[in-house]
């Protein structure tokens, strides 16, 4: 019995040490739950914590609950959203898929050029380079292997099938 008070107590304080909002909730079978989440269509309390402060027990309210045609969608967890709520949601996966097309278009061409430097590497024998002082000299063999590795690494991360 002294353990279960003990992990009780330590439940009840982790909101102390992490800051975070917790909710207590009764499930059908009656095992009381903590989640970091208000579960839907579930009575739940909320537990807050202040560092320095006993914490405080408050009824978890949905926001949107008593309101006359403002019930929750069917398919969402959550209230429904705003107007402007909406508009941000649209205008925050458009800039994501802007986001994914560029990344798709850079790995590309780095397709391409990981392609192209293992052609060159691949098909001579002996590669003349100019080093950083612009003097031109023949690569040395573990050099060619070394490239011909990154090559085909670039190759394997970025090139799709």
């Amino acid at each position: 019995m002294r353990k279960l008070i003990e992990f009780s107590l330590l439940i009840l304080c982790l909101p102390l040490l992490m800051g975070a909002e917790v909710y207590r909730w009764v499930d059908p079978n009656g095992v009381v739950n903590y989640t970091q989440m208000k579960p839907p269509g579930v009575k739940a309390q909320q537990i807050t914590a202040q560092a320095g402060r006993p914490m405080v027990v408050a009824e978890a309210t949905d926001q949107l609950a008593g309101r006359p045609g403002s019930e929750p969608d069917e398919s969402s967890d959550g209230p429904a959203l705003t107007e402007n709520q909406q508009t941000m949601l649209q205008d925050l996966q458009a800039a994501e898929q802007a986001r994914q097309a560029e990344v798709n278009r850079i790995k590309q061409a780095n397709c391409e050029k990981s392609r192209n430097v293992l052609n060159r590497l691949s098909g001579a024998e002996r590669i003349r380079v100019r080093d950083s002082g612009g003097v031109e000299r023949i690569m040395a063999e573990d050099e060619r292997q070394r490239r011909i590795n990154d090559a085909q690494r670039g190759i394997s991360e970025n090139c799709t099938s």
